[in-house]
This record gives C-alpha cells, structure tokens and sequence, in this order.
C-alpha cells in the first residue's frame, strides 16, 4: 500500500493559461511559452504553502496562527522586552525585530505545538479549544506533520538571528536547550506536563529562556535579579490558573497536574500565593507605584472574582482578555521606565 504524507497545497491566484487568453480590459494575456512556465515553476517552488493536505486533513495557516495561541503572545512580548528596556537604539536594528516576532509566532508555535500534539485526544473533549485564546481542536491527522512545520520554522528563524548577530555556536545550543525543555514537559519519557509539580520549574527554565534570547539577539547584559524573582512568580501563577481551567478534562483523563494533585481549591489559593509573592516581589525590588499598583490590584480583583464570587468560563474569558489589555499598557510602561533592564 502507498504511504500517505503531508503534501502542500498551493492556492491558484489566477486562471488556467492556454495558449493565449484574455487579460484585463480585453487585451490579450501573455501567451505561454517555456519561459514563462518555467518562471511559473520557480516562483512556485519558494513560495510558502497556503495549507498542507494530511492523510485527507487540511492544515491551514489560520489553523498553525490558533496552535500558537495568539491570546497568549503577551507573555513573551513581556519577557523579550525585559532586558531590552530603555534600549530605544535596539529599535533601528532588524535583529531586535526578527527577534520579536520568532520569539512570536515560530516558538509559541513550538511551546504549544508541542503540547497539542500529544494533547490531541484529551483536547477533543475540551470545550474551551478552538479559538485563538485556547489553541485549535485539531485531530491526529492534522497534527501528524506539525512537529516538522515546527521544526523547521524554529531552525529557520533561528538560522536567520544567527546570520543577523554573528552568535552561531550560542544561538544553536540555546535552541537545542530548547527543544530538550519542551520535549521534556511534552514527550515520553518524561512528559512533565502530566507529572505533577515538577511542570513547574520546567516552565520556569522554558520561559526564562525567551529572556535570556532577547539578551543574546540584541547583545545586552541579562536582566535585573528583581525581574527573574518576578518573572518566576508571574509564570507560576500563569501555569497554575491555566491547569486550574483544565481541571475537570484534565482529572476525569487521570492527567497528573499540580492542580489535579492538590484539588481545585488549593489551587486556587496556590494562584493567589503566586499572587501575593508577585506583588511583594515588586514592592521590594522596584520602587515604581504604578507597578506596584498594578499587582495589588491582581490580588484584590483574584479575590473578588474567584475566591468570593466565583465565575463561569465566559467570565474568565472576558477576565484574561482584559487583564491582557491592561498588560499591554503595563508592558510599555515597564519598557518606558527601564524597569527590568539591568
């Protein structure tokens, strides 16, 4: 029997060329020659594929843009920009750019890529998929060729930093570090993800990571001890709250994570430790009140929400999109006042 495989499909942007057809206001089109075909074959040869055909199951792109959950970009907008802070010369350099947008869309691609491919039957059964918040509901056959995309779409954009900063030998181990760190939170043997708690100091190390990227692309010195006290927190309380979303899916699979192990009301109060431990952290390292303003009011509006009053998933939806929004403004204020950089 034939193998079946991925095959891109390319989208015709025009109608089929014979021998001479008609253009635009009538005129005749160019009429077909080797040349032209062969011009025709090379230009199809580079260009990007619009989906991928799997086994009868199409990939699109809108289908990869959802698997890195664009809802979620924020976080590593907030740990490139750290260390980059008040830096305004990185901005006229193209390595500060193709930085942020890898750092985007090619490895959010591989964070969570990874972790739907090996998700994709415990995410069937998940209501909250299929948006760019949560992730798209994909079935195997349309995750079958995603961990090549994945790879070759972080080789290339990698590949690219190193040509633009000279860093080869730096940049490769930083990629084959990680690649092992998110193998080990989504692959066997280890597959931390479904061994609580030790999914977190994996994330920690994975998230750091883009930090420790901005650092080496934009050729800074690494970021404040202030900001790895409250990024370590801020990642933690993150990790938390979203296993806390996928508490009932996770539990009635048997998925071992933190917030199954401990049950849905201390994780709760494990969110808010996190919480709480951010908004000391600021308090004590960084003496802007606009900051520190801004997680207290976490804590308080945590409290509130689902300590006291409790909220449905449309609820929490409309929560995360507007505490997204408010870090934005948080993100390019912190950026302003040089906040994180060392």
């Amino acid at each position: 029997a034939a193998q079946s495989s991925a095959r891109p499909v390319f989208r015709p942007t025009g109608g089929s060329v014979g021998a001479m057809s008609v253009g635009i206001n009538g005129k005749p089109a160019e009429a077909e020659t080797p040349k032209r075909r062969s011009r025709q074959s090379a230009l199809s040869a580079i260009r990007m594929p619009t989906e991928w055909n799997t086994n009868g199951a199409r990939l699109d792109w809108k289908t990869l843009l959802q698997i890195s959950r664009p809802g979620w970009w924020l976080v590593h907008v907030w740990l490139y920009l750290a260390p980059t802070g008040q830096k305004y010369h990185v901005l006229y350099t193209l390595r500060f750019w193709v930085g942020l947008i890898y750092a985007l869309f090619p490895l959010n691609l591989l964070v969570y890529g990874l972790n739907d491919y090996t998700d994709v039957d415990l995410d069937a059964n998940n209501s909250r998929k299929g948006n760019f918040m949560y992730g798209a509901k994909c079935t195997r056959e349309q995750m079958r060729d995603v961990p090549h995309i994945i790879v070759l779409m972080n080789v290339a954009g990698i590949g690219a930093l190193c040509v633009l900063t000279g860093y080869w030998w730096q940049l490769a181990v930083w990629l084959v570090v990680c690649f092992a760190v998110n193998a080990a939170y989504n692959v066997e043997p280890l597959r931390l993800s479904s061994n609580g708690p030790w999914e977190l100091p994996c994330v920690v190390c994975g998230f750091s990571g883009v930090t420790v990227l901005a650092s080496l692309v934009n050729d800074l010195p690494w970021a404040s001890t202030g900001y790895w006290a409250h990024m370590t927190c801020l990642v933690l309380r993150t990790q938390l709250w979203t296993e806390y979303l996928d508490y009932d899916p996770d539990f009635k699979c048997g998925r071992r994570t933190t917030s199954t192990l401990v049950g849905k009301r201390m994780s709760k109060v494990l969110v808010l430790f996190f919480l709480a431990a951010e908004a000391g952290v600021t308090w004590f390292f960084f003496e802007d009140m606009l900051m520190r303003i801004f997680s207290f009011l976490g804590v308080a509006a945590f409290v509130g929400l689902e300590v006291l009053r409790g909220t449905d998933d449309r609820e929490k939806k409309k929560a995360m999109k507007m505490q997204n929004a408010m870090g934005l403004s948080l993100v390019l204020w912190v950026w302003h006042k040089g906040i994180f950089a060392a």
